[in-house]
């Protein structure tokens, strides 16, 4: 299943291979960050921790960022869509 993913979602940049299990991972998170609203400062703090990792490890964090990000903006446009339909809804009914 590993290497099904990592065949399927790749970067041009990657060159250890896993690029795709490693966004995978992250798009939870950042769907979560986005999804919800008070977890917006989250999404700084997962950025920041990421680039210290980075430093330390050199594992290419970049992936599990984008991995996130990519989460985070489908979560917001989630919420962004349920904002929108509630507010239609509150006109519709004169609530």
């Amino acid at each position: 299943m590993i290497n099904f993913i990592n065949r399927t979602i790749t970067h041009n940049r990657d060159t250890a291979g896993d690029f795709g299990i490693r966004a995978v991972i992250h798009f939870p998170i950042g769907f979560y960050m986005g999804l919800l609203d008070w977890l917006n400062g989250c999404v700084r703090l997962f950025i920041f921790y990421e680039k210290n990792e980075d430093l330390h490890t050199q594992d290419q964090a970049w992936k599990d960022t984008a991995g996130a990000l990519a989460g985070w903006i489908v979560g917001r446009l989630i919420l962004t869509a349920a904002v929108i339909g509630g507010l239609s809804w509150l006109s519709v009914t004169g609530a």
